[in-house]
Formats: structure tokens, sequence, C-alpha cells
């Protein structure tokens, strides 16, 4: 399977009482926090950092934890592929360090060079995108053939990518087999 990943960066502006006041002004709605059907609509999120805004149609679930540095939207199950469909925004501080258990490091500047240089996984071209104005890359990840002996915190045929600094670590990974990265 392929791990689709856009990596944005952005700039000043926003993600304060002001954008948040702004949103408000605006009708949109706070992401709730935990398992909860949305409405099709605008919403922003008070606790990620940086603040974000967007429009959700329908069918959309917002999922729990509701971090300042990690938010999930899941959608519909079904399709060609009978699987469950989400997006995830992670505001990633610290990645695990490639073939050291456990240990993390601060993330580079460069996350996706970062991603392109990891010994245990293969990406795609990074291909130019615009998401509400913000400029940044697409590119796909998967995992390579691990060796042997190989061992994550997340198990034998897994790579731990990066852990979030919320106080509660979340381990993201990406499986051979399957598809569950935090991106």
């Amino acid at each position: 399977m392929t791990l689709a990943v856009l990596a944005l960066s952005a700039c000043g502006g926003g993600g304060s009482e002001g954008g948040a006041k702004a949103h408000q002004e605006a009708k949109a709605r706070p992401l709730p926090n935990g398992e909860k059907a949305l409405s099709p609509g605008e919403y922003y999120t008070a606790k990620f950092k940086p603040s974000l805004s967007f429009r959700l149609g329908k069918g959309l679930t917002s999922a729990p934890p509701l971090l300042r540095d990690y938010i999930e939207i899941d959608g519909p199950s079904g399709g060609p592929s009978k699987s469950s469909r989400w997006i995830r925004f992670s505001n990633v501080k610290e990645v695990f360090k490639p073939g050291e258990l456990g240990e993390t490091v601060e993330a580079p500047k460069d996350l996706v060079g970062w991603f392109q240089h990891h010994p245990d996984l293969k990406t795609s071209e990074p291909k130019p995108v615009t998401v509400g104005g913000v400029k940044g890359v697409q590119f796909d990840v998967v995992v390579e053939d691990l060796p042997e002996d190989y061992y994550g915190m997340c198990g034998e045929e897994c790579v731990d990518i990066y852990s979030l600094s919320d106080g509660e670590k979340i381990l993201a990974y990406l499986e051979p087999t399957d598809l569950c990265g935090d991106f």
C-alpha cells in the first residue's frame, strides 16, 4: 500500500485569538474534540497550532484525540477498496532516529528530505501542490524491504516515523501490508 504525504509550510497570521474570532464571525464552527459526526460546513481548529480552517462535505467524523499538534477527520468506509478514508494533520516536532529503537530527535526543517533519505522508506518524486493558498509538495511513501532482524516500537513489520510532543506519545508508522501512518 501507499501513503500519500502532503507537506505544507505556512508563516505568520492566524493561529491566534484574532484568527479564531474571524472564524467565528464567518459562521465557522470549532472542530469538536472526540468522535463526532460532522455536519457539512466550515470548521476551524482552536487547539491545533497553527490554527486551520476548512470546509467539509457530508459523511465525515472528527476522531479523537484533538491535540495541539494532531487532528484527524475520518470519511465513510466503502468504495473500491472498502477501506476507511481519512485525513490527518500533524505538526511534527520529533522523528524517530532510523536504526535506533525508540530514540527521537528534533524534526528536521526539511521533513520531505528526511522521508526521501530514510533508509527503510521509498518515496515518489514530490509534486508541487497548493492547499488553501499555501504551497507545499505531495509524495507517496512505502516501506522498503526491512532487514530480517528489524524491530521498531511498532513491531516487526512497520517503521516508526514520528511521535507527537503533546505529553501523550502517539506513534506513527507504516506497515508493508496495511496503510496506517499519521501525516
